[in-house]
């Protein structure tokens, strides 16, 4: 009976693993594809700056995310070295975080554009988003260089006092960005719900809460699996695959979360992806909407 229970356990892991490598797969190319189309009209509206980076942070760890599933899925076959296992578990923590910490930005920024329309078409500065974005990135590689120092061979001597300090600040991070995004995302939910004139969210703001919601139920359990494994909090056995699959869920789906709330019912699959995504991320000017639109650009406030 032992036996057979663990010949189904490895089936079960078989199977979530098998899982993981196509839903990167498919999130690899749906990246690639919002990469490429938001690369080419980056400038139209200050959010597709955020989402591009977004779309770059997915597509770096989803690469890593398949290379790194592989031995799991050959335990027998195939055994990476401890430098490329350590190098392929930094990387692919540098871009969560860099993912985790621009979707609070662009919670929070859309929750101040919902608020305080006014204000934030008037004394919004003017490359607000791209300073976010670079310093989201340098921070996070810095915050990354930190722990691969103190917790790694990489540049020395590994320190356990130092590696568990910095682990339990990443803790805290994690936490607050969490609560910012959640806050920031319930104001902006109950702004749009009683809206005068919208009663249920639309365009961008539908996207963050979406991207909220996607990053909760899938994307948390990847970081709460990174913390207890470096902070040696007690987890479940099977918690290591499952929080590897709702990483790859979690990356993959949102490029499919925009073409879809992008897309108009009875023309899904015949319009351009370009229009497509341009409607999910509200830029109506693009579609012929007028000038009032245009004005209005992906912030889609309520009235």
């Amino acid at each position: 009976a032992t036996s057979l229970s663990i010949r189904e356990d490895q089936a079960f892991n078989l199977v979530i693993l098998a899982l993981t490598e196509l839903l990167s797969l498919g999130g690899l190319l749906g990246n690639g594809v919002v990469l490429w189309l938001l690369s080419r009209n980056v400038y139209r509206n200050p959010f597709s700056i955020y989402l591009l980076d977004v779309a770059c942070a997915d597509l770096i760890f989803l690469s890593c995310h398949m290379v790194a599933v592989v031995p799991d899925l050959l335990p027998r076959q195939l055994t990476f070295p401890g430098f490329v296992q350590t190098s392929l578990a930094t990387l692919r923590f540098f871009c969560y975080i860099v993912g985790l910490s621009l979707l609070a930005a662009i919670s929070i920024e859309q929750c101040l554009a919902t608020l305080f329309p006014a204000w934030y078409l008037c004394r919004r500065p003017r490359h607000l988003t791209t300073c976010v974005c670079a310093l989201a990135w340098a921070l996070c590689l810095l915050l990354d260089l930190l722990l691969s120092g103190a917790c790694t061979e990489f540049f020395g001597e590994p320190s356990g006092h130092l590696c568990r300090t910095l682990w339990l600040v990443m803790a805290a991070l994690l936490g607050a960005l969490c609560c910012a995004m959640c806050l920031a995302s319930l104001l902006l939910l109950l702004r749009v719900e009683r809206g005068p004139q919208r009663p249920q969210p639309r365009g961008f703001p539908a996207l963050v809460l979406l991207a909220v919601l996607l990053f909760l139920f899938c994307g948390l359990p990847f970081g709460i699996y990174w913390l207890s494994r470096n902070l040696h909090w007690h987890i479940p056995h099977y918690f290591y695959h499952f929080s590897f699959l709702m990483a790859a869920v979690h990356s993959s789906t949102k490029p499919a979360a925009y073409f879809c709330l992008g897309s108009t019912q009875g023309r899904r699959l015949r319009e351009p992806l370009r229009l497509v995504l341009q409607r999910a991320l509200g830029d109506e000017a693009e579609l012929g909407t007028g000038r009032e639109a245009s004005q209005r650009g992906l912030v889609d406030m309520t009235a």
